[in-house]
């Protein structure tokens, strides 16, 4: 048997504030203060041996934010941002030895810079942004299943960082009011992430082994996606009758960190379908999801090179709902 208890304890300041210098531009000032104190009380019984091992660890970061929007007199803008994220470094929870149990893992912060237009054309009938982003970790956090001679299940998980990891890309979003009821709404993803160095210990302090991550794909990260939704809706009976319909394309992309060719997603079509009515606060709803019956999985897991497991998406599945919001 063996028993993890961990606690932690996260205190913040954070402030924000909009200056209006004129009646078109807009400086937004933020930011915000963590501290994260946490501790590991970890024991192990038995085979392959007995421990007991106690840790704590404290981090605190500033993460500042900065935006300058500028409004048209049509009724669009357009806007630059910079901000920084963080996220506390940990103890281990499924460990092998009283080494990984006690030694922490560092915290991953997180550059972003955007840029951003957002529009309003047609008498407010059609909507369209458009943004593009650039986000530079280091330190970025990665869980890992490693082969473990010390560990009771043969095997060890650990959270490594990574040294640099760059993710950029664009998003397009377009809303239409085609006619009254009827609207159509699209988006487009494009996204481009990838490790800049990734080389860690995967040994021991005694016995070291140094691996290289970097050529690996980031899970759940396609290049390309797609999505078209069309809705109509309609008065009956007092009630709101809505026919939707959506399609969303999702591009070969990876569901495990070490990218096992038996959990590689190829890309997949998505079809949902659905006939609503709604009478005040009841709603009735005839759906169908993955209409086109796509395979794939949702999450997968190597397990330190010995086997993979994975949950797969729901086949094609149709049902009836009722049910009330209050």
């Amino acid at each position: 048997p063996q028993t993890t208890n961990q606690t932690n304890k996260s205190k913040a300041l954070f402030f924000e504030g909009d200056y209006s210098f004129s009646d078109s531009w807009t400086l937004t000032l933020g930011g915000r203060w963590t501290e994260d104190k946490k501790t590991t009380d970890q024991d192990s019984l038995g085979h392959p041996f007995t421990y007991d091992a106690s840790a704590k660890a404290d981090w605190s970061e500033f993460t500042p934010k900065a935006a300058l929007k500028y409004d048209f007199s049509d009724g669009s803008m357009i806007y630059g941002l910079f901000s920084a994220g963080y996220r506390s470094g940990g103890f281990n929870g499924r460990i092998d030895s009283v080494e990984t149990a006690v030694a922490p893992y560092d915290p991953e912060t997180v550059d972003n810079y955007e840029l951003g237009y957002r529009s309003e054309w047609a008498n407010r009938t059609v909507i369209f942004n458009a943004t593009i982003f650039y986000m530079d970790y280091a330190d970025k956090q990665e869980e890992i299943q490693l082969a473990s001679e010390s560990s009771g299940t043969g095997q060890v998980t650990r959270v490594f960082n990574a040294a640099n990891a760059t993710i950029k890309g664009a998003e397009f979003e377009l809303m239409w009011l085609v006619s009254e009821g009827f609207t159509l709404r699209a988006n487009l993803g494009l996204l481009d992430a990838k490790y800049d160095d990734f080389v860690v210990n995967t040994g021991t302090a005694e016995d070291p082994m140094f691996t290289d991550f970097s050529h690996l794909d980031f899970r759940r990260a396609p290049k390309n996606n797609f999505s078209l939704v069309g809705n109509y809706e309609w008065q009956v009976g007092g009630g709101r009758m809505m026919i939707q319909a959506g399609w969303r394309y999702l591009g070969a992309h990876e569901v495990d960190f070490a990218n096992k060719p038996e959990l590689h997603n190829s890309a997949q079509n998505l079809i949902d379908g659905s006939i609503n009515y709604y009478y005040n606060d009841w709603y009735f709803s005839l759906f169908g999801r993955n209409l086109a019956d796509e395979d794939g999985y949702q999450i997968g897991f190597d397990v330190a090179s010995l086997w993979s497991y994975a949950a797969p998406r729901p086949p094609r599945t149709y049902g009836f709902e009722v049910g009330i919001r209050f």
